[in-house]
């Protein structure tokens, strides 16, 4: 997961994960699929800042949770706050935890690495039964190659990156047209501006109020088209 300092930008992204519409609408659709499923361990393989973990803490009666991390500083951090939670620094293209968790969340991770077939194969082995994966689908824009985007995805390409893995995809939605697509048309009219505005640090009162605004708006996109990828998938 080359070029991006990722110790650096999980110092500013904390409040973007915590309140932009479209992280919190990846976490909803997550948690829902989730609710599918039976587990009891669940791993989140580039966890960051913890919140999804918080949310299946919240959420479900877990036994066992942890989350993996390419950034030390966010892992340490996570480990003070989050201590009904394992964390481990660990490069997932590289690197594998020597354990299996019922149930594996990637969510927006292989889009960042240069070899992710061999990602998915470290997750196939970290996965006993179920995966949640997320991506980017579509244009690759400005603020998505600022961010560290290699590519993106179609259902075909997901699909079979993820059976070639030893996946078996049970569900797949292209989620997020109308308001999440025209979104991030607009966002990347001025990318470095919204970068700096919205992906900068902390967020002020007006950031949340749009953050809010836009996250009520977004129940309203579709589960059939849109520029976002989230698959439930089995282990084969």
């Amino acid at each position: 997961m080359e070029d991006t300092d990722y110790d650096a930008g999980w110092d500013r992204w904390g409040d973007m994960i915590k309140y932009s519409p479209a992280p919190v609408h990846r976490r909803r659709l997550i948690v829902k699929l989730a609710r599918r499923t039976g587990f009891k361990s669940v791993l989140d393989v580039g966890c960051g800042s913890g919140e999804l973990l918080r949310q299946f803490k919240a959420s479900f009666d877990v036994e066992r949770l942890a989350g993996v991390d390419l950034s030390s500083s966010v892992v340490e951090s996570n480990r003070r706050a989050m201590p009904f939670a394992a964390f481990h620094a660990l490069d997932v293209s590289t690197a594998k935890l020597p354990e299996q968790f019922d149930l594996v969340v990637c969510s927006e991770v292989i889009e960042h690495i240069v070899d992710y077939r061999l990602a998915l194969r470290n997750i196939r082995d970290m996965c006993s039964a179920f995966l949640i994966v997320t991506v980017p689908a579509g244009k690759v824009f400005p603020i998505d190659r600022m961010m560290g985007h290699h590519r993106h995805f179609t259902a075909a390409t997901l699909t079979d990156s993820l059976e070639n893995s030893g996946f078996r995809v049970a569900l797949l939605w292209q989620w997020g047209f109308p308001w999440h697509t025209a979104y991030k048309y607009l966002i990347n009219v001025a990318p470095e501006t919204s970068m700096r505005r919205f992906s900068g640090g902390g967020y002020s009162w007006s950031d949340k109020l749009v953050g809010r605004v836009l996250t009520t708006m977004f129940y309203l996109n579709l589960n059939r088209f849109g520029s976002q990828l989230i698959a439930l998938a089995r282990t084969a």
